[in-house]
C-alpha cells in the first residue's frame, strides 16, 4: 500500500527486499500469477521519487508479462506506466502515457473487461489494490 500512499519511508527497505528477484513472476500460490515483480518495483520506485528507474522497471515488467502472454497483467502494467508517465511534465512521456493508456483501454475491452476499462478511463485508483 505504501506505493500508492507516497511512503518513501516504507517503501525504501520494500524496494530493496523486492530488488533482487525483479526478473521474477509473483505468484499466490495455488491459484494466480500476478505478474512480473518489475510492475510492483516500479510502483515503490515511483514511491520514492525515482522516475527513471520506475521507468525502466515497467518496461521490464511490459516485457515479461507479454513474454507470458499475460494480456491482462500487460494491461495493468500499462495504466499504471501510463498514469506515472502523464502525471509528469515530459512531453515524451505524455505521448508514450498515452499511446499505452490506449493499449490497456483495448486489451480491457477486448478481453471483456468493463470494470477495467471504466476504471482506468476514469484515472481510478491502481489496479491492484485489494
Amino acid at each position: 500500500m505504501c506505493p500508492f500512499l507516497r511512503d518513501e519511508t516504507l517503501a525504501a527497505p520494500l524496494y530493496e527486499a523486492l530488488l533482487p528477484h525483479a526478473d521474477k513472476n509473483v505468484l499466490s500460490h495455488p491459484e494466480a500469477s500476478l505478474g512480473s515483480a518489475s510492475r510492483y518495483l516500479a510502483f515503490l520506485a515511483s514511491a520514492m521519487s525515482l522516475r527513471d528507474e520506475a521507468a525502466r522497471h515497467f518496461e521490464r515488467a511490459l516485457e515479461m508479462n507479454a513474454r507470458m502472454r499475460a494480456r491482462l497483467w500487460v494491461a495493468h502494467t500499462q495504466s499504471d506506466y501510463a498514469r506515472m508517465l502523464l502525471a509528469g511534465d515530459e512531453p515524451n512521456d505524455w505521448e508514450r502515457g498515452l499511446e499505452l493508456g490506449r493499449e490497456a483501454l483495448a486489451t480491457y475491452r477486448e478481453l471483456g473487461l468493463d470494470y477495467w476499462a471504466d476504471a482506468h478511463q476514469s484515472g481510478g485508483e491502481p489496479t491492484t489494490i485489494v
